[in-house]
């Protein structure tokens, strides 16, 4: 009896080992079907090629990312180029799913991109700063689009109107730009759209003399930058000081030196009072 016992035991295992060499088997084989061959690369590189050919908001470029897609669909970067123009286009309900799959598929490459993405574009403040702490925790404090990751957090707090917090996010970008680049000076050091936001962030809490001497750090890097001369006037007539209306008024003489970011063509930016939706600052 003992004896069937036993041979019964190790027919069980001996099946259970058969089937776990199968399932590494078959591990293997699709691992092995997921690496691209020379082909295919040459494919997805002709379909690439051929959606920068047409234009960039057109169903064609979109089709060919599609077909390039179908062969690697755990390519991030396909993912990104799908979402990107119809970002461009306003049309964030749409680029949203194709960013999650970048994000999904290289979160190292996307995650604080997807987080820029959300405080510039589409405005979801809230979700950027969820995407950009995670950012922070996973892969430490850096930069995406010329900017640190805590002044993008600065700038969704100031559209929260969570004034305080803005504020802390904001020094804390300065005092990471100045441990990055210390042979430069502060105003050099320090992003000049990071002194004009933390300038904002103290007009907001009332703090006046601090945000004129921001906005003046600013404006020694950015020459007669128009937003800054703007703030700083208003700062000035809340302090009681009559000249602040003269610093305004040399703002809107200035009105084309406005923020000059890349995507400042797409949208405005938070704070950005010479934008080309402003009438009042539109050539008469």
């Amino acid at each position: 009896m003992k004896k069937y016992i036993i041979l019964l035991l190790l027919f069980i295992w001996s099946c259970n080992l058969s089937n776990k060499n199968k399932d590494v088997v078959k591990s293997t084989q699709n691992l092995e079907s997921e690496v691209l061959t020379g082909i295919d690369s040459m494919h997805i590189r002709e379909y690439v090629e051929k959606s920068f050919q047409t234009p960039l908001h057109s169903l064609e470029h979109q089709q060919y990312l599609d077909s390039a897609l179908a062969i690697d669909p755990a390519n991030a970067w396909l993912w990104q180029q799908k979402a990107m123009p119809l970002y461009k286009a306003r049309k964030y309900q749409l680029g949203r799913p194709f960013l999650e799959k970048a994000v999904e598929y290289a979160p190292e490459k996307y995650l604080d991109y997807s987080g820029f993405m959300r405080c510039i574009f589409s405005k979801d403040y809230l979700k950027s700063i969820t995407e950009f702490m995670r950012a922070k925790k996973e892969y430490g404090d850096g930069y995406v689009m010329d900017h640190t990751y805590n002044f993008y957090i600065g700038l969704d707090y100031l559209q929260l109107n969570k004034f305080s917090k803005a504020k802390e996010f904001l020094l804390l970008s300065k005092e990471q730009q100045f441990q990055d680049f210390p042979n430069d000076t502060p105003q050099e050091a320090c992003h000049y759209l990071d002194w004009y936001y933390l300038g904002i962030a103290d007009f907001e809490l009332g703090k006046y003399e601090e945000a004129i001497t921001s906005f003046d750090m600013s404006l020694k890097v950015y020459e007669n930058f128009a937003d800054a001369l703007y703030f700083r006037g208003r700062s000035m007539t809340k302090l009681g000081n009559e000249e602040g209306a003269e610093w305004e008024k040399k703002a809107f003489e200035y009105g084309d030196n406005t923020i000059n970011e890349d995507n400042v063509i797409y949208e405005i930016y938070p704070y950005q009072v010479f934008h080309k939706l402003n009438e009042s600052v539109r050539p008469k």
